[in-house]
């Protein structure tokens, strides 16, 4: 079932949907894209011989274990590192590549490289961000949405997240990866982005807008969790009851089990919709779905416990989500979030696919394409996968912006 295999089969309804997309995205209504956001430091492992080869200081050298230990292992996610000197380091012997970070904002990239309107939860408006917010995505200025180019930079520059990625048979020192992905590494907990005008031009628009975004509540330290949470799900309370009907929570690696949690707890009664997540983050919360025959019955729970209409795990090879709505909606969702990760992962960058990516296979996904569990509705799509990608940096996030994209344009058809 799972074997690596072509299927021309599996790529033509993938063709069909890229001819689709455009259209789509010049009818989409307005996402909404928070929480948090950053500038991304990006550097290829197999290139930083200063860090991994280092001696000395001893923080360098565990620093450098600790990557090349997750790369043998082919682990990405998401960590903290205590070393305080560490960006200083970096910056001192190595040459990062920039561009905008965080969940929301890559997600509202994505929309805006499709001409789909997105605008962002943004309070630091250095020009050191500004200058890398791409073309078309929008802000909340003076009461309105504005093109981000057109805002005046202001403020201090805040401190960029670094971004490892290493690629499948491409050597780090002794180790040689089995696959390709990235480590994103914080020295600090930046916090959430606090954004008064997103926050008011949101509730004012959420009655034609298509679907909310929010995500990053990993980046915020433990003492300042309770406050995130009645001010942001204030917010999300507020969406709901002026009738967005697509308000999505995308998880990341947490530091520990217990702020995870908390931030799932948190979630009945919040207007929150769906819940999104990489497999290895949905094994770290239900580890039975290590077994991926247990897969569905593990989401389903999830999704009874939290109260949603829609639970979603993609991976490196498939996406799956069950949900209570239209399950003919869901699999282009989740297809188009699938079709649009593996374009980035091909070009580099976010762009608007014409075809899967040449030289993309398939493997067929753990159930589905879609089946019946009770009131619950079960989808599965295989991805597009790219072995040596361009990148693998926002492919998540890209998925993420794919499903909301569809989702919230039907949910703005049923308004």
């Amino acid at each position: 079932m799972n074997d690596m295999m072509d299927q021309p089969d599996l790529a033509g309804p993938y063709l069909a949907l890229a001819k689709r997309l455009p259209e789509m995205a010049a009818h989409a209504p307005l996402t909404f894209c928070g929480m948090s956001a950053c500038i991304d430091a990006t550097l290829i492992m197999s290139e930083m011989k200063p860090l991994i080869e280092a001696t000395e200081p001893p923080e360098a050298v565990a620093f450098a274990n600790l990557l090349k230990d997750r790369a043998a292992r082919g682990i990405g996610g998401e960590i903290r590192v205590e070393w305080p000197a560490g960006p200083a380091f970096i910056s001192e012997r190595l040459t990062p590549r920039y561009s905008l970070g965080g969940t929301g904002p890559h997600a509202g990239w994505v929309l805006s490289a499709l001409n789909a309107p997105a605008v962002i939860n943004l309070e630091d408006r250095n020009e050191h961000m500004l200058t890398h917010l791409p073309t078309g995505l929008l802000l909340a200025e003076g009461g309105e949405l504005v093109l981000a180019s057109s805002v005046p930079p202001r403020g201090e520059r805040r401190p960029n997240v670094y971004i490892f990625e290493y690629t499948a048979g491409v050597p780090i020192a002794e180790v040689v990866p089995t696959r390709s992905t990235r480590i994103i590494v914080r020295f600090n907990d930046p916090g959430l982005e606090h954004d008064d005008a997103f926050d008011a031009v949101t509730r004012r628009l959420a009655s034609s807008a298509g679907s909310g975004l929010i995500a990053g509540f990993n980046c915020v330290p433990a003492s300042d969790l309770d406050a995130e949470f009645d001010r942001v799900f204030g917010l999300t309370r507020h969406w709901r009851d002026a009738g967005l009907t697509v308000i999505h929570l995308e998880m990341s690696g947490f530091e520990t089990a217990a702020n995870r949690d908390r931030v799932l707890e948190a979630l009945p009664g919040t207007g929150v919709t769906s819940l999104g997540m990489s497999q290895s983050e949905f094994v770290d919360i239900r580890p039975e779905a290590k077994d991926e025959t247990r897969l569905a019955a593990e989401m389903l729970a999830l999704a009874e416990r939290l109260q949603l209409r829609r639970v979603c795990v993609h991976a490196d090879h498939w996406a799956a989500s069950v949900t209570l709505d239209d399950p003919e909606i869901e699999r282009d969702a989740l297809m188009a979030g699938c079709l649009l990760a593996s374009a980035r992962a091909a070009a580099g960058r976010p762009v608007s696919p014409e075809a899967p990516p040449a030289g993309a296979r398939f493997r067929a996904p753990p159930f589905g394409p879609i089946e019946r569990n009770g009131r619950w509705n079960l989808v599965a799509v295989p991805s597009p996968y790219i072995a040596k990608p361009a990148t693998t940096l926002g492919l998540g996030d890209t998925f993420t912006a794919g499903c909301l994209l569809v989702l919230g344009t039907a949910g703005g058809r049923k308004r």
